[in-house]
């Protein structure tokens, strides 16, 4: 073997140096995973010129841009920065089981820490008989037996970690290559052959069988060619797929799995830890509710801004070195290929919890009133912490129940652009539409998923951006497929006939068929406008005049109307008959009576007024109908027209509406009532005067406030109403109007 070739005995004196020289480690792994933030001394910052050094967690680096050992000034500058972190835990392994101490004394180590372990491996009176009392390691060695070793302190214990540290790493490279047996003599570490060394020898012959199957017939010529074949089915037909199925893998294996390796090291963060840091990890980092800073330093007897350091610099540790290194990155990076793109928060948890199950402690609570102290069973906080981490390091976000990792965020991203660019005037969204600018097929078995992750809304079988009224009524409307009345509507909705009435007018799309039902205008071939609009339609599809026959047979059999509506309304003030023919009337042909025939009366200073009684529903936006058209027109309001009068009284409420359709049979109406009515304190079945105050402009008073509103013009000789010569004169007025 040639002196330079990896694994010779140059080699292993070149990998396997005192502390302090290239390569055997700088500083203890404990101390670098630890205290990963930790800041250098001014003399470590500079003792690798190539290579920038800060923290304790670049030490790990260290011999990559640096050949020559470690001045003298170095080492004291390490020595000064492990005291300023104390010792490692006192169960911290440092040689582990089954280690030959003969050989361990072999390794390079210092005079002083070569004899404190010759001192603990060797009884004084068994020297003379030169009998080892300590053969072989039957526990493991850790910091709490080494410290109390005669004469071993803190030098002795970093010189004996970073050398086995190096020991332990080589003799490990060397049986992961094959070219040495576990139970080799020169290993450092010799250890007694275990019992599955023999299932090693067949498990290895079984892999040589495949290797040489995969180079011949598959093409391979490194290892990683032969792990991407199918070795499973090259098992199968070299015949060896019965003998591998009888090797288990826990077998061959031996020591703590990754997830357990992660909770030692976690463990070991978490007792290092104060109780005022373990108690901002539960409360604020781990919490699905976090405390407030205030009740965590309330029970820490420390000040809010020293809980907020404290947290600071724990969730900065955790995310600096991950809390256990690279042993959770790595089992998330195995878990990934596993798990779907989109889940739900309980089953990405099921996952997680089954890397990490939540085993229950004994919590110690504080002594009831016997003075005994009571135990409680409790998660343990480790598990839960490395549970949190685990996830955060998968990348999932999620929000209401469902996960993504990134590829399905992304998706969700576009699907919500997608959604936004196709939907329409009340937010409903073609779902075979979108669903077509999904990239990949595959999504569509967690459509539901991605729907929801959208925060899409789904309304009787239709998707929408939102659950509005509207949205309601028209996915109402898509999901009976044909035209509606609006009972049907509201009972599949869960609206109010009220309020399906009131916002189905304004729906786009959205028209009427006939009197009762209401559907999509591309369903409708002749939409239902009303009977005015439809008269004026057929007028002026006849140039101009329609006969009222036409009107009175195919207006009912169109739209379900009544004959006799179709006449009233022919016969309103916007219509006029000739010659049983019907056409629009001009405007400025309609008589008015003169006010005085229209008013109920007048106030003591003569102002006209009209009474009307208030019902419930002017409340709630109904406007009083029959108003006069004189009195519309006393205040401005033309034929066809609508304008908002001021209300001077009561002071302080909006002004009220007045408008005038020709087409009503019921004469102009009188809105926005709700306002001053409840300034006024009116109630159902009172009765109420609009008084007409001039300039446009009107007030609302109760008949109390009249004292003199009785009194008219036409009074008997001993002073009282004469309401017969009243009544007289106005239709002497009105015959002559008309």
């Amino acid at each position: 073997m040639n002196s330079t070739e990896p694994y010779s005995d140059t080699y292993f004196r070149q990998s396997f140096a005192p502390w302090g020289s290239p390569p055997t480690p700088v500083i203890p792994q404990w101390y670098i995973i630890s205290n990963w933030t930790v800041s250098l001394p001014r003399e470590l910052c500079n003792a690798s010129p190539n290579a920038e050094m800060r923290y304790i967690g670049d030490l790990d680096r260290f011999w990559e841009h640096r050949s020559e050992p470690l001045s003298s000034q170095e080492r004291r500058a390490v020595m000064r920065l492990v005291r300023t972190q104390g010792l490692p835990p006192p169960n911290q392994v440092v040689i582990p089981a089954g280690a030959d101490t003969e050989r361990l004394l072999q390794w390079p180590l210092t005079v002083r820490t070569r004899n404190c372990m010759r001192q603990a491996f060797w009884h004084p009176l068994r020297k003379i008989l030169e009998e080892p009392v300590l053969r072989i390691l039957e526990e493991p060695l850790t910091v709490r037996q080494l410290m109390m070793v005669q004469n071993f302190g803190i030098v002795s214990l970093v010189d004996l970690m970073c050398v086995a540290e190096a020991a332990i790493a080589h003799e490990s490279a060397k049986q992961m290559s094959g070219l040495m047996p576990t139970t080799s003599s020169t290993s450092p570490l010799s250890v007694p052959l275990k019992e599955s060394t023999a299932r090693w020898d067949s498990a290895i012959a079984l892999l040589e069988e495949l290797l040489k199957a995969a180079q011949e017939f598959r093409g391979a010529t490194t290892l990683a060619d032969a792990l991407s074949s199918n070795l499973a089915e090259l098992a199968h037909v070299t015949g060896v797929e019965e003998q591998s199925d009888r090797i288990l893998i826990s077998d061959l294996t031996q020591g703590p799995n990754l997830a357990e390796e992660a909770i030692r090291t976690l463990r070991d963060f978490w007792d290092r830890q104060s109780p005022a840091a373990r108690s901002v990890i539960e409360q604020r980092i781990l919490a699905h509710k976090p405390a407030t800073l205030r009740a965590i330093a309330s029970e820490s007897s420390v000040t809010r801004e020293r809980i907020r350091q404290i947290q600071k610099k724990v969730e900065h540790t955790l995310n600096a070195s991950n809390g256990t290194g690279p042993k959770i990155a790595v089992i998330a990076n195995l878990m990934r290929p596993g798990l779907d793109a989109i889940a739900t928060e309980s089953e990405l948890e099921r996952q997680i919890k089954t890397v990490f199950p939540s085993p229950t402690i004994d919590r110690v609570d504080q002594a009831n009133s016997n003075d005994q102290p009571e135990t409680s069973q409790v998660t343990d906080p480790v598990v839960v912490l490395a549970q949190s981490l685990l996830k955060k390091e998968l990348g999932y976000v999620c929000r209401d129940g469902i996960c993504l990792n990134k590829t399905a965020l992304a998706v969700v991203q576009d699907l919500k652009q997608s959604a936004r660019s196709i939907r329409d005037n009340e937010g409903i969204v073609d779902e075979l539409a979108l669903q077509a600018h999904l990239t990949d097929d595959s999504w569509v078995q967690d459509w539901q998923l991605l729907i929801d992750a959208c925060g899409l809304h789904r309304l009787n079988g239709q998707l929408s951006l939102r659950d509005s009224v509207k949205a309601r009524i028209k996915a109402a409307i898509l999901s009976i497929g044909c035209p509606a009345t609006k009972e049907e509507i509201a009972e599949l909705c869960g609206l109010t006939l009220e309020r399906v009435t009131s916002y189905l007018s304004s729906i786009s799309g959205v028209v009427r068929a006939d009197k009762k039902r209401w559907g999509l205008k591309e369903w409708i071939d002749d939409e239902y406008e009303g009977i005015p609009a439809e008269i004026i339609q057929r007028i002026e599809e006849d140039g101009g005049a329609t006969r009222l026959e036409r009107l009175l047979e195919e207006l009912p059999r169109m739209f379900g109307v009544a004959a006799s509506s179709v006449e009233a309304y022919a016969k309103s003030a916007r219509f006029q008959i000739n010659d049983s023919y019907v056409s629009l009337a001009d405007p400025s042909s309609i008589v008015l009576r003169p006010l005085e025939d229209v008013v109920h009366g007048r106030t003591a200073d003569g102002l006209p007024y009209w009474k009307f009684k208030v019902e419930s529903r002017y409340f709630n936006g109904y406007s009083v109908v029959g108003l006069p058209h004189e009195i519309a027109k006393a205040l401005g309001c033309e034929p066809d027209g609508r304008l908002r009068v001021p209300v001077l009284s009561p002071e302080g409420c909006k002004p009220v509406s007045v408008s005038w359709p020709l087409s009503s049979l019921t004469g102009a109406t009188l809105g926005y009532l709700s306002d001053p009515l409840r300034l006024l304190n009116a109630h159902h079945g009172e009765t109420m005067h609009l008084v007409l105050e001039g300039c446009g402009s009107v007030s609302l008073r109760r008949l109390v406030g009249f004292p003199e509103e009785t009194a008219t013009r036409f009074q008997k000789s001993d002073g009282s109403p004469d309401r017969a010569t009243e009544l007289l004169e106005r239709m002497k007025r009105r015959r002559r109007g008309i």
